[in-house]
This record gives C-alpha cells, sequence and structure tokens, in this order.
C-alpha cells in the first residue's frame, strides 16, 4: 500500500485521472466498525475495477484535544491489511477546517477520478457539516457522478455502537478486555519513534512523549514487539511520568543498554491489568 499527503496529490495530479473508489474519515481506535467500512471499500473498488483510497486527517477534525487511540503509522498499517491501494493523511489545518463541503468534494475531484465513497452513519464533512447522503449531489454539481455508499454501524452484545468515542472511554477505565472484543486487537502503543533508557526496573519512557491514550496507572501484561517482528509477553508499569517495560525475553538484562543490538521497539500490546 502506498501513503501520500493529499496536498502533494493535488500538486502532482499523480491520481487525477484514476478511477478510484473512496473511504473518509478519521480511523482511530481501529474497531470492528472500521473494519466493515475499510471491507465494504475494497469489495466496491474491485466491482468498480477502481483503486481503492483511504483518506484520513493528521489530527481529529472533532477538535484537536481529543487523545488519539492510534497513530498514523497505526492507522497505515491496519487498512493495509485490507488490501488497500492508497492511504493519503490531509493535514487539518485552521484553513483547512474552513473549506465547505462543496469546496471539499472539489479538491477531492482533483486528486481523483471519484466513483464512489464509502462512509460511516456518523461522517459529517465541511464547514458545513454536510452528510454523507449529501456525496452523490455535491459531486453531480461539478459533473461527476460519484455514488456513496453509508455503511450500518456495528453494535456491540448491549446494542451500544461501536465507535472510537466508546473505546476511548473503555481504556480510560482500563476496560482493555472488552477493548480488545470491540477492536478484534490488543490496544496497541506505538513506540517505533520514542527514545527509551535502561534502568534498574527495565526500559524506562517518557510517558509525555507518547501521543496516544493510556490506560489507568497500573501493572499490566503485554506483548511486545521488535522491529524485526518478534514478539513476547511482558509486564508493563504505567505511572503519572514513565511507561517502564520489564520482564521479557526481548528486553536486555537490567542495565545493559541497547535492545538487542541494532533493532528497536516497535509497539506493545496491552492484554490485561494486573491485580
Amino acid at each position: 500500500m502506498e501513503s501520500y499527503d493529499f496536498s502533494s496529490l493535488l500538486e502532482e495530479g499523480k491520481f487525477k485521472d484514476q478511477r478510484t473508489v473512496l473511504a473518509i474519515g478519521v480511523f482511530d481506535g481501529v474497531h470492528l466498525g472500521h473494519a466493515r467500512i475499510l471491507k465494504t471499500l475494497k469489495e466496491r473498488a474491485e466491482e468498480e475495477g477502481a483503486m481503492s483510497a483511504v483518506i484520513s486527517f493528521s489530527v481529529n477534525p472533532k477538535g484537536k484535544d481529543i487523545a488519539q487511540i492510534d497513530t498514523l503509522r497505526l492507522r497505515r498499517e491496519y487498512a493495509g491489511l485490507f488490501g488497500i491501494d492508497l492511504f493519503v493523511v490531509i493535514d487539518f489545518s485552521r484553513d483547512f477546517s474552513k473549506i465547505t463541503s462543496r469546496g471539499f468534494v472539489s479538491l477531492l475531484a482533483k486528486a481523483f477520478a471519484p466513483v464512489s465513497a464509502v462512509v460511516g452513519t456518523d461522517f459529517r464533512f465541511g464547514s458545513d457539516q454536510a452528510e454523507g447522503k449529501d456525496i452523490p449531489l455535491l459531486f453531480s454539481e461539478i459533473g461527476i457522478d460519484c455514488g456513496a455508499t453509508i455503511v450500518k454501524p456495528v453494535l456491540d452484545k448491549a446494542g451500544r455502537k461501536v465507535s472510537s468515542t466508546y473505546l476511548r472511554q473503555l481504556i480510560n477505565s482500563g476496560e482493555l478486555g472488552t477493548f480488545h472484543e470491540l477492536s478484534g486487537q490488543f490496544y496497541r502503543v506505538d513506540l517505533s519513534m520514542l527514545e527509551h533508557r535502561p534502568g534498574s526496573q527495565g526500559l524506562t519512557i517518557c510517558r509525555t512523549s507518547i501521543h496516544q491514550l493510556l490506560p489507568p496507572a497500573g501493572t499490566y501484561e503485554g506483548l511486545v514487539l521488535l522491529s524485526d517482528g518478534r514478539q513476547a509477553r511482558c509486564a508493563l508499569t504505567l505511572d503519572d511520568d514513565h511507561l517502564v517495560l520489564s520482564d521479557s525475553s526481548l528486553l536486555p538484562e537490567r542495565g545493559t543498554g541497547e535492545v538487542t543490538g541494532m533493532l528497536r521497539l516497535d509497539s506493545i500490546f496491552l492484554v490485561r491489568k494486573k491485580g
């Protein structure tokens, strides 16, 4: 799967004549609802004989203060599991936030040759907050025939809609088992770009350097993943200042320095809280 910055695509025009099915959304905190959208995207692209593209955002359009569940790297990796062709990121700046739905549709039409869009039921776009059902009309106004598939949400056993907001509540309360059930995977913290240092208790990472939502302080069971794909069980301790990884066969002995030579930490999956 190829990755692009949206503004670069507009400048280069690389895919401006490429028939494309688009899935548009933040896709933060990958869950079963997102999986349904991505599967539908792939199916629609195959039906149309078109390219499939996920359009995501650098920050959550609903507010920069909303804590992210996934990093862009993890979102991109997840989309790749569905055989999607392109992962495109829009820099959601203050100027971009002022663009209307008509303006946004016009930009999409300059970057691709859209034939269909796949979005969730709660999808809203543009400064005027247009809905997914408005997409065909907005494209038709600029002479483009582009359909829209509105994907119904996934519900949990209690009939509650699975959403990123719901997942944030689960993380904040430390309900990692339910998170796993509704996302299809353990909660994953991206460590690939973070500095770490060995200490008497294990590898220590400054909590403020992690730009993802973290569960409450405590000790957790986890799976640490290295850059070569190896993984092993480990213990993880969280407090107000640090994240400490310990008790894993993949980590160095206390005080010995680097993680297995030149290998780097990739991420850690949080399984459950101890005690």
